[in-house]
């Protein structure tokens, strides 16, 4: 008999198996989470960062330009500052130093040819213009005498001057120049170096020398400023007679450019021709002539009036002021140096 019925077997539709749980995280949940657990919320704060700006970028070499543009400020204010103290060297030295508004005419300086004369025990000429010689009194130096030779002289020799005051034997009344002869006059050296010292034994300075001499060709001032006081006194011999002169030193750290025309006004100074043994006359009318000597430029002043004619030469060899009578002196002292 036949069954309406479904066999056991045959099951009919059924629903669908419900889908697997699906765990999402959120920062919420993390947060509950922590919560929960027994952890604090966390806290959030404000971080402000140097440098950092929404509105405009800043360079990162800011600070080296700073630093450059303050070095080259400084720089240029120190330029300033030495052209401003070069300037007024200048000025002090062409208006000031040289007591006039009018500039100094300067001269290449340096020594020369020929050979000069004179001879005896003659006496010396006063200065023609006093006034025109520094009153500025000598303040005496303390020094020991060293030749600036370096080839020494044929013969040294020594003598003694008076500080002043009452003449104590018939040698105080002679001048300078007399005293000169006189220790002189036998020798047959050509070429002879003579230490000055004083009664106490002191070495005499350039500026007490030549004010013994009464020629003070150079002022006492820039003798002081410019020159070491121990200078070399020598004396030339030749056929025609004696030729007295001086080697002058500068202080370390002077320049002959800068004191060459203080010591080029001694061309105008009467006083020359007391640096001469004997009274040579009138200098020559022409006045002072450039010439060269061993390769050295010189200033040249002849004096044509006696019998002898001579030759008052000076000129710069380095640091060294060479003042001569003859210009044969003049080469013998150089070629000592």
């Amino acid at each position: 008999m036949e069954n309406s019925s479904l066999p056991p077997s045959v099951s009919g539709p059924s629903a669908p198996p419900p889908p697997p749980e699906v765990k999402v995280r959120t920062m919420r949940s993390d947060l509950d989470a922590m919560a929960k657990s027994g952890g604090g919320l966390p806290r959030f704060e404000n971080v402000s960062v140097a440098g950092l700006s929404m509105g405009k970028e800043v360079p990162e070499d800011s600070a080296e330009t700073k630093n450059k543009d303050s070095a080259n400020v400084i720089l240029v204010v120190v330029a300033v500052l030495a052209l401003i103290g070069l300037a007024g060297y200048f000025v002090y030295t062409i208006f000031l130093k040289n007591g006039s508004g009018a500039p100094q005419a300067t001269t290449q300086n340096r020594p020369v040819v020929g050979s000069g004369t004179s001879s005896g025990n003659g006496t010396q000429a006063p200065a023609a213009n006093p006034a025109a010689q520094e009153s500025t009194p000598i303040v005496p130096a303390v020094f020991t005498h060293i030749s600036l030779f370096k080839k020494p002289a044929d013969q040294t020799l020594a003598i003694t001057l008076s500080s002043g005051g009452a003449a104590s034997s018939a040698a105080d009344l002679q001048t300078f120049n007399q005293k000169i002869s006189g220790l002189i006059k036998n020798r047959t050296s050509t070429f002879m170096e003579i230490a000055i010292k004083s009664a106490d034994g002191r070495d005499l300075g350039i500026g007490e020398i030549l004010s013994q001499a009464n020629a003070e060709v150079i002022n006492t001032q820039t003798l002081a400023a410019h020159f070491n006081p121990d200078a070399t006194f020598f004396v030339y011999r030749d056929k025609n007679g004696f030729w007295p002169g001086y080697v002058i030193s500068l202080k370390q750290g002077e320049n002959w450019l800068f004191s060459g025309s203080d010591v080029k006004n001694l061309e105008s100074s009467p006083s020359i021709t007391n640096l001469f043994l004997d009274n040579m006359g009138k200098p020559s009318a022409d006045g002072f002539t450039d010439s060269t000597i061993s390769g050295i430029a010189v200033r040249v002043l002849p004096f044509l009036d006696t019998g002898i004619p001579a030759y008052f030469t000076y000129g710069w060899v380095r640091t060294d002021l060479i003042l001569s009578t003859s210009q044969g002196g003049f080469a013998q002292a150089l070629s000592r140096l």
